[in-house]
């Protein structure tokens, strides 16, 4: 069942101000609450192989962006896409009175929670739809991996990427609830992005690398439309199929290192306007 999990905080000190990069600060103030309640789903959360089950954000304000101002408060974003994983993680974020978030101590003022199940998500996506917008609140991109050649990023939610990301996800955490085998080809055939206004950004995920290129990633962040193009020659379970992604979208994120606050996306009702 993927459940967003959103924690209002306040800092303690009416002065302080976060770092500008907080992604790996939130994912280890993140799995200590959830050591302190369950140490054994504290370890696999930190291990989980190439698919991670939940994705985290930064500190950010109620607009999407690090907070600035003294005092401000911030709230962090979790997305938890195993069913299991819902109740425990819930229990601790509720449990927790507070969480040091690099040098940052903030108070938990509220502890909201949104959940849908994988059946509901699926059932209730539109296959009329053929358009979805995004605000890309932190930083996208991707890497290659293993056998690419060189090692390289790329840093743009282009669209048969983030899509498919999203199957491969979906498919690893859905359970019986499988999507069509005529998804895929919709993606990589007929998924296209009609408009974007983007700007490049880097994310710090490893601050203990030695060499400090190695301990940011780049990506954009901005808005991103996709469309189908040609829908009418997409089948029905797949354009459904489509819009079930989009929808898991809001809490699986975009892209590569989504735990360490990359990724971080917020779904548009209506395309951005233009400039």
């Amino acid at each position: 069942m993927p459940t967003q999990i959103v924690v209002s905080l306040v800092p303690t000190a009416a002065t302080a101000v976060p770092p500008p990069h907080t992604g790996p600060a939130v994912y280890a103030a993140f799995l200590k609450a959830v050591r302190a309640v369950d140490p054994e789903l504290s370890a696999i959360m930190h291990d989980s192989p190439r698919y991670k089950p939940f994705t985290l954000s930064p500190v950010l304000d109620e607009q999407g962006r690090p907070p600035s101002a003294p005092g401000q408060p911030a709230r962090i974003v979790a997305g938890l896409l195993i069913d299991a994983y819902a109740a425990p993680v819930l229990a601790a974020l509720h449990h927790a009175a507070g969480h040091q978030i690099a040098q940052t101590r903030y108070r938990t003022v509220d502890v909201a929670v949104h959940a849908v199940s994988y059946a509901e998500l699926a059932t209730g996506a539109d296959p009329a739809a053929t358009t979805w917008a995004y605000d890309l609140l932190t930083p996208v991109g991707f890497a290659t991996g293993r056998g690419d050649g060189a090692r390289r990023q790329r840093p743009w939610p282009d669209a048969e990427r983030v899509f498919t990301n999203l199957t491969r996800r979906w498919d690893a955490f859905a359970g019986e609830v499988a999507l069509p085998t005529s998804a895929e080809p919709a993606v990589v055939d007929h998924l296209e992005v009609v408009d974007a206004q983007l700007r490049m950004a880097t994310h710090l995920v490893e601050p203990g690398q030695r060499n400090p290129e190695h301990r940011f990633r780049r990506g954009t962040v901005g808005s991103v439309t996709f469309q189908l193009a040609e829908a009418s020659g997409v089948p029905g379970d797949a354009r459904r199929a489509v819009d079930a992604l989009a929808a898991f979208a809001s809490h699986a994120g975009f892209g590569d290192r989504t735990a360490m606050g990359m990724g971080h996306v917020r779904r548009r009702l209506s395309p951005p306007p233009q400039q």
